[in-house]
């Protein structure tokens, strides 16, 4: 009787352990909608990683006179070249990253120091300094297509596979 009932006592003391939540775990506990109003919308849609930052609700265009068009490799291996341009405008001048170099070298709009472009896209704070990610370049009647209107994914994006997959 002794031997079961020791058994038992072990088994319960099993699951009690199971079911504590690991140290420093945060209960989530869903907050109600106040009466008559309906539950909040999450704060960010559920899309892909890459148009996480991007919204095509906050695009604004910008227009200027590329000061330079600069590449850099990517600071962790495997990852593509990218390209940014420094843009003047007449509010100072501005960092525009428009995407990885290789789907940048495969459109028809080249851009070079001196052109007047309008850029179309959203601005962001990185680092204490402020830049724009660009959706759209346009340079006389050429246009340089980054992003999706609608949903801001990056057109490179579609036929490239993920990394680790």
């Amino acid at each position: 009787m002794m031997r079961k009932l020791s058994k038992m006592v072990g088994a319960l003391g099993v699951l009690a352990f199971l079911m504590v939540p690991p140290a420093g775990a945060q209960q989530q506990t869903p907050q109600a909608a106040p009466a008559g109003t309906a539950p909040a919308a999450p704060s960010k849609p559920a899309r892909g990683k890459h148009s996480r930052i991007y919204n095509p609700q906050a695009v604004e265009t910008v227009a200027g006179t590329v000061v330079s068009v600069d590449r850099r490799t990517a600071r962790k291996p495997g990852r593509p070249e990218r390209v940014s341009m420094v843009l003047k405008t007449d509010k100072g001048n501005l960092k525009v990253n428009l995407g990885p170099a290789d789907y940048i070298d495969q459109q028809a709009l080249k851009l070079a120091a001196g052109d007047q472009v309008e850029v179309k896209g959203m601005r962001v704070e990185r680092r204490n300094r402020t830049m724009l990610i660009a959706g759209e370049v346009k340079k006389g009647d050429q246009v340089l297509k980054l992003r999706d209107d609608a949903s801001g994914r990056p057109l490179w994006a579609k036929g490239r596979k993920r990394q680790g997959t």
